[in-house]
């Protein structure tokens, strides 16, 4: 319905009538107090613990004090992360470890941590996710303040037909081979170990294709891309679409991915695309060339890699770099 101005009155006389200024002042009101509660920051107290598997593997409290929050966070004291960031083992000691800083904003929440800088963000009420470079987001559940939280002291293994531990056990001792020789960056060592494995990768490959997480386990998944990743730019571009389909399904690591993919590239005389290909020059190492450099940290965020400058200055490529002269 359309309103002309000339037929309206002014807002100040329809105040004047006493039904009208109530309606006003409650209709103030309600949105002052929706205003207010939008504004207000949202509630991060109370006990947050994350679950893996069933079981409790780090608690996180959190208290409001003079204006700040405060708290402590309970962890195992060993806890091994795998090459997507994920929880890969605990050991059986905690430790408990302050917060040393907080900055409350409007979405998040800032903590620093045993000097580890993360961000805690809530889903809703009940839920939030921890955030920390580098590896997947943890996710979080608020229990009851009068919850006696136990945290695990490992996490459950999983148990393989004995075909698949055998083959486990195999790649282990490959594995265990492959980085012997090159911990002490010996070439022709490692050049000897790679020829020694490749029938046994190439027969492995032709029994059971790509293995994968749901087949073996993520370890095994892993050392058998190691031990393809040593192998011809010829048997690794024939495994790679395998690679990429596990992947993509879930099944496989996608940072395993990125790592077989760019070798192939470089082994192609192509530009790498996740720069995790390097190369030494005076004793340092740099990277292969890049399709697209302006993207590149981008790229590896999205799949939990450091940022190339951290890469391109870890212990192992640099040391790598040094000997690589000698």
């Amino acid at each position: 319905m359309r309103v002309e101005l000339s037929n309206t009155p002014s807002l100040s006389s329809w105040l004047m009538t006493s039904g009208a200024a109530l309606l006003f002042h409650a209709v103030l009101m309600h949105a002052l107090v929706g205003i207010g509660a939008a504004q207000q920051s949202p509630s991060y107290e109370g006990i947050w613990v994350l679950r893996l598997d069933g079981q409790n593997i780090f608690k996180l409290v959190l208290i409001a004090e003079a204006g700040h929050l405060k708290g402590t966070l309970t962890k195992p004291k060993k806890l091994t992360i795998d090459q997507d960031g994920e929880i890969k083992n605990i050991g059986p000691d905690q430790i408990k470890l302050s917060i040393q800083k907080s900055k409350l904003g409007p979405e998040h929440l800032e903590l620093t941590i045993d000097d580890d800088d993360f961000v805690m963000t809530l889903a809703d009420h009940d839920h939030a996710l921890l955030m920390l470079e580098g590896m997947h987001p943890w996710k979080l559940e608020r229990v009851s303040s009068s919850s006696v939280v136990i945290l695990a002291s490992s996490l459950p293994q999983r148990s393989y037909p004995e075909e698949i531990q055998g083959l486990r056990e195999h790649l282990r001792a490959m594995v265990k081979e492959d980085q012997d020789a090159r911990l002490v960056f010996d070439e022709a060592r490692f050049e000897k170990v790679d020829a020694k494995n490749r029938p046994e990768v190439l027969h492995i490959f032709a029994k059971y294709g790509w293995i994968t997480n749901s087949l073996a386990g993520k370890d095994a998944a892993h050392d058998f891309w190691l031990l393809v990743q040593h192998q011809t730019t010829e048997i690794q571009k024939r495994f790679l679409p395998e690679l990429e389909k596990a992947a993509k399904r879930g099944d496989a690591s996608m940072g395993d991915y990125a790592f077989l993919y760019d070798r192939v590239q470089v082994g192609q005389g192509k530009p790498q695309h996740w720069g995790t290909q390097t190369k030494c020059e005076g004793g340092r190492p740099i990277l292969v060339r890049v399709d697209d450099s302006a993207g590149l940290d981008a790229r590896r965020k999205e799949l939990f890699m450091q940022p190339i400058s951290q890469y391109l200055a870890s212990e192992y490529i640099n040391k790598m770099c040094l000997n690589s002269g000698k």
